[in-house]
């Protein structure tokens, strides 16, 4: 009778631990992928495997203007299949203030406070002179998206490098993924603040 009691209460232990693993998983889960998007500034061309995002910075107020698309602190995530081509189209209608784009690492701990070639973890994927920047310019930045060998998880992002830009936030999501077959946005509402105006979708 013991030997059940103690079954018994071995197995519902096990399974409320289970069941919470599971409920804590989902959630992390959907708190880090937040909603699919087909924005209307990224192009897709499945039959060359190229995708254009067009990020226009200071799109709108967000983050004291300093955004892409009205995007911020990691709010998009563009989701890229690896092997895929890709062009980020930058625009800077801004006359006041340079930006640029370049897609760096992921960090651990503080967000970088500038970014300059070296930093740049894929081939040719930055805009000219991003720690300096540019005023009321275009460039389309194109590049493979390509994981290295050192570096797989997949994790980047696309960053203003010009001093305390990205570190205040101007910064999106990049991911390198395998085995997805087409390229799409991730929209994380959390990370924006409250009462932020509506970014480009």
């Amino acid at each position: 009778m013991k030997n059940k009691m103690f079954l018994k209460k071995l197995l519902f232990s096990f399974f409320s631990l289970t069941l919470l693993f599971f409920l804590n998983s989902v959630s992390a889960k959907h708190h880090e992928s937040g909603e699919k998007i087909n924005p209307s500034w990224m192009v897709v061309d499945s039959s060359n495997k190229l995708v254009t995002f067009t990020l226009t910075s200071a799109y709108n107020g967000n983050n004291g203007s300093w955004n892409y698309n009205g995007f911020y602190n990691g709010s998009a995530n563009l989701v890229v299949p690896q092997g895929w081509n890709v062009n980020l189209k930058f625009v800077n209608p801004d006359g006041n203030y340079r930006h640029s784009v370049a897609v760096i690492k992921m960090w651990d701990g503080d967000v970088p406070q500038e970014a300059d070639e070296q930093l740049v973890a894929i081939a040719r994927a930055y805009s000219l002179s991003p720690a300096q920047g540019c005023l009321s310019c275009k460039e389309d930045v194109k590049f493979k998206a390509k994981n290295r060998d050192d570096y797989t998880i997949g994790k980047y992002s696309a960053f203003c490098g010009v001093p305390g830009h990205g570190g205040s936030g101007m910064w999106l999501e990049f991911s390198v993924i395998d085995g997805i077959d087409a390229p799409f946005v991730m929209f994380n509402k959390s990370a924006m603040d409250e009462g932020y105006a509506k970014p480009l979708l």
